[in-house]
């Protein structure tokens, strides 16, 4: 009997999951008709298909009103689908288009609900038949409309979401129309008939397709580079250059010119994507975003989540450049004790768990805690933002000079979300001496993540992969059991060299 009073929750719970499962329609009423259709009259359900609505009071052909999510509900950004009202004449011309609800996370780059409603205004008077397309204005064949800054795949799962449930009502509404014609013996009706249209994010591969093979290439190459490591490591100087080289790389392409700074506001999309019904269209409208995360995803399993917070990341880059940079003026920085090093950690964990928890209640909330990354000000809106993102981001910039990685190593969620997996992954190519630790503190004093334990040990939950610590280990000029044998090999050379020395010279006393 203790459970009864819980149960008026549970049975709203389920109502509420109920309303929320696809295929129970909506109901339109007359006022929400008017936002689309100022005319509009009357509104009465159409027979046979459930969430269409004709409208009476409009001019000219018969028109339809709908809500998409009757229809289709493709993930957004936030892995829940964007809900829109619809009015469209039987022929497949929009009359109208208005949001009624998103829980997409745009406020925090500045994008209101009003720049969202100005931007599906665009779609009216355009026909459902024309292959509308986000950005497409000087390509043959497609009907192009302006897309929404620092909001690109919203933009896009808005159009697919408006323009293939127009097709399915046109359908619908052409059936339904043909099987009551059939029964009166009337004459077919002058209704649209739109072909099935290429998925959306098929334009999208081909818009960034330079991108998409440039990132490939550089992608085998880094494969290459983690397959071939104990050789690369041994060769110091041409390693170092080479990765400086990269992490310019990762800067300027995979983040200014790309905008393919991952997040953790992408993973909670990802997970609400699953929970909601898995669809890849939403996650293949970034081809660059896509292939970075199926690299990651490989990585991660390999070799762990350092792959990508030390070669992928491009906060993480301008942080290294940025610390090698002081290095190499001469200022060595200050260290945090390892004791409270270690303590410090748990703050991104934290953040992971507040993000995610904030998450299921709103994902604009959860985004709006998930500004502890500074990403977007950096790499998506370029610093075109208020001045508090803009010092937030480049104090974080400025105290890496100071101390390596700080925001990495204490303040990322990203970080903290991937480490997770890190247990499982397969390798653990880095290797490590008996001397490691006891009493060497070479590499543990050189890490700038602070992944080594004074015992010797690697964290992997915490390590870059910078492979640093892999070319002290060969180095014989600072690892100390091989400058050891290096010393003892060249006295090896000296003691050989004097000997001969000295046979010659006595061969020669004889003669």
């Amino acid at each position: 009997m203790r459970d009864i009073p819980a149960m008026p929750t549970i049975l709203l719970w389920l109502a509420s999951c109920l309303l929320l499962t696809p295929g129970l329609s909506l109901a339109v009423s007359l006022t929400e008709a008017q936002r689309v259709i100022p005319s509009a009259t009357a509104v009465s359900p159409v027979n046979g298909v459930p969430g269409l609505y004709r409208v009476a009071g409009a001019q000219g052909p018969p028109v339809l009103v709908f809500q998409t999510d009757d229809f289709v509900r493709i993930p957004a950004y936030s892995g829940s689908p964007v809900n829109l009202l619809v009015g469209i004449t039987t022929q497949g011309q929009f009359v109208g288009v208005d949001l009624l609800s998103h829980q997409e996370p745009i406020l925090v780059v500045g994008i209101t609900d009003q720049h969202l409603r100005a931007f599906v205004d665009q779609l009216a008077g355009k026909q459902a038949t024309d292959r509308i397309r986000v950005g497409a204005s000087d390509r043959a064949g497609y009907v192009g409309i302006d897309g929404l800054s620092g909001a690109t795949i919203t933009a896009m799962v808005i159009t697919r979401t408006v323009t293939l449930a127009a097709e399915r009502v046109l359908t619908a509404w052409t059936e339904q129309a043909a099987a009551q014609q059939v029964q009166q013996h009337t004459a077919p009706t002058n209704t649209a008939t739109v072909p099935e249209a290429e998925p959306v994010w098929h334009w999208s591969w081909q818009q960034h397709r330079v991108k998409v093979a440039v990132l490939a290439a550089a992608l085998t190459i880094l494969l290459l580079v983690l397959f071939l490591q104990d050789w690369l490591v041994k060769h110091k100087l041409f390693f170092q250059r080479f990765r400086i080289a990269w992490m310019l790389f990762t800067v300027i392409y995979i983040g200014w010119i790309c905008h393919a700074q991952l997040s953790v506001v992408n993973l909670l999309g990802f997970a609400r994507n699953l929970a909601g019904g898995f669809s890849w269209d939403s996650l293949l409208l970034d081809p660059v975003v896509f292939l970075l995360w199926g690299f990651v995803a490989l990585s991660i399993l390999l070799w762990g989540r350092g792959v990508y917070c030390g070669w992928l990341c491009p906060f993480g880059a301008a942080q290294e450049l940025l610390s090698k940079l002081s290095r190499a003026s001469g200022f060595e920085g200050w260290q945090i004790p390892h004791a409270v090093h270690e303590r410090l950690w748990a703050i991104k964990y934290l953040l992971l768990i507040a993000i995610c928890g904030l998450a299921l209640d709103s994902m604009a909330n959860a985004a709006r805690l998930a500004e502890v990354e500074p990403f977007k000000t950096v790499f998506v809106m370029q610093f075109d933002r208020p001045p508090a993102y803009v010092f937030y981001a480049l104090l974080l910039l400025v105290i890496t000079v100071f101390n390596s990685k700080f925001y990495c190593k204490y303040l990322c969620p990203l970080g903290a979300a991937l480490s997770f997996v890190t247990r499982f992954k397969v390798f653990d190519w880095l290797r490590r001496r008996v001397e490691c630790g006891h009493p060497c503190q070479t590499c543990a004093h050189d890490c700038q993540i602070g992944a080594i334990k004074p015992t010797g040990e690697i964290i992997d939950n915490e390590c870059h992969y910078c492979l640093e610590c892999q070319v002290t280990y060969w180095d014989d000029h600072r690892c100390p059991p091989v400058v050891r044998k290096r010393k003892r090999r060249e006295r090896r050379f000296v003691s050989a060299d004097a000997v001969i020395a000295t046979d010659a010279g006595g061969y020669g006393g004889k003669n």
